[in-house]
């Protein structure tokens, strides 16, 4: 997880190639899972929190969405339609402003706690 302060949308515009290279740090890394939580104010002065989520297969992307929505009853998400962005990369706003960034990083710890367990049934 990774942490910036300006919006998602900036983020992705500020190059052609910002998207691929959020990808291509995913992919170097070996991260199943790449999120970036943004928190920033908006031009009316509201506070926005966003996440860009990158994971390494469309299905893993379904399998962390689906966990999301059963187990992320703080986090309603909001899906920013922003061009370009392939399966495996979304980006969305969270409608929760009282959601820190702790919260998502205590969200994430369990998604992998949920992974481990998963991994350790099938074995």
């Amino acid at each position: 997880m990774s942490s910036i302060g300006i919006s998602i949308e900036e983020l992705l515009k500020h190059e052609d190639s910002a998207a691929k290279e959020v990808i291509q740090f995913q992919e170097s890394e070996k991260l199943r899972l790449f999120v970036i939580v943004s928190g920033h104010y908006d031009r009316q002065k509201n506070f926005k929190r966003e996440l860009l989520v990158c994971t390494d297969t469309p299905e893993f992307m379904k399998n962390f969405l689906r966990f999301l929505s059963t187990n992320g009853t703080d986090f309603p998400l909001k899906s920013m339609n922003l061009v370009d962005l392939r399966h495996e990369l979304r980006a969305f706003e969270i409608n929760n402003m009282s959601t820190s960034r702790r919260s998502v990083e205590q969200l994430l710890d369990e998604f992998d706690g949920a992974l481990k367990k998963r991994i350790a049934f099938l074995s």
